[in-house]
């Protein structure tokens, strides 16, 4: 996977029981689009990938 031009900013990562979809999008469609993020598209800058998944806990070192 190549690098993206966005990244997380780890104090507002949270868990969520459900979500609205225009905060879903695929890496490569938030890659594509990031030029219309906070607007309809991502509204708050909020993005929330339903097909994300927790795969591993990263402990900072």
């Amino acid at each position: 996977m190549q690098p993206q031009d966005f990244h997380y900013n780890p104090n507002s990562i949270s868990f969520a029981d459900v979500a609205i979809e225009v905060c879903d999008a695929t890496i490569p469609y938030v890659e594509d689009h990031l030029e219309e993020a906070g607007g309809p598209f991502l509204p708050g800058l909020y993005w929330c990938p339903w097909t994300g998944r927790l795969t591993e806990e990263v402990t900072p070192s």
